[in-house]
């Protein structure tokens, strides 16, 4: 890490470049040969106070199963109680210039071998693929061709001031969904109810997590309140 001086109010980008991306992504062109490049946009400006950019604290890897519906939340949270919308973008190789042959992992080029129109895990639908731009949540239902799929979406940032709703920037996340031809059952979740405490109170809880298929489930926890020391 490092501090960062800048020279007066304004709105600025913060890039990172990264030579080579993973060889074999399936939804570009040439993926090995292609740079990695993520953006963050900051505003400086006294009128709208002091700002830290949102945290993400899901990894940016994760995997999927063929059929499978597959649900995917960066766990995003902004330290300054601003409010975060979301939106799906396509992976940039450098500023302004987005991958060669970009294709949505829900393309019809990922399921020549199945009936495109019945592809989602129903059966009764075409295969979709969205983020919630109020959760964060995202939804590939479901994966077709196994394989490594690169996607991205921004993170904008907005703050309510004098009732109107001002964006203070955004963060770019560029992740990899890996996709196995995998026999499998997603493990199912059995959470409490939500509870409202007073602060300085002690929840007492217990999350259970069961696999159809008799697997071993590990829960992982990723929250804010574990950062709070």
């Amino acid at each position: 890490s490092s501090d960062l001086t800048f020279p007066g109010l304004g709105q600025y980008k913060i890039s990172y470049l990264e030579q080579n991306r993973n060889g074999g992504i399936l939804n570009m062109f040439d993926s090995f040969n292609t740079t990695f490049y993520i953006e963050s946009v900051i505003n400086i400006d006294p009128f709208l106070g002091c700002d830290n950019t949102p945290n993400l604290l899901v990894p940016p890897v994760d995997a999927a199963c063929t059929g499978v519906a597959w649900f995917h939340n960066p766990g995003a949270y902004d330290i300054d109680g601003d409010s975060l919308s979301f939106e799906l973008t396509v992976p940039k190789r450098a500023k302004n210039v987005t991958v060669s042959g970009y294709l949505a992992p829900n393309d019809p080029a990922f399921y020549v071998d199945k009936n495109y129109s019945l592809a989602n895990e129903a059966g009764d639908g075409p295969p979709g693929f969205s983020i919630n731009p109020v959760t964060g949540t995202i939804i590939w239902d479901s994966p077709g061709k196994a394989g490594e799929y690169n996607i991205a979406f921004l993170i904008k940032e907005w703050r309510k001031v004098n009732d109107t709703w001002i964006l203070l920037g955004y963060v770019t996340r560029d992740m990899q969904i890996i996709v196995d031809d995998c026999n499998n059952q997603r493990p199912e979740l059995e959470v409490p109810q939500d509870v409202c405490i007073e602060a300085g109170e002690k929840i007492d809880a217990t999350i259970f997590g069961f696999d159809p298929d008799g697997d071993d489930v590990a829960i992982e926890v990723f929250s804010e309140l574990l950062t709070l020391g």
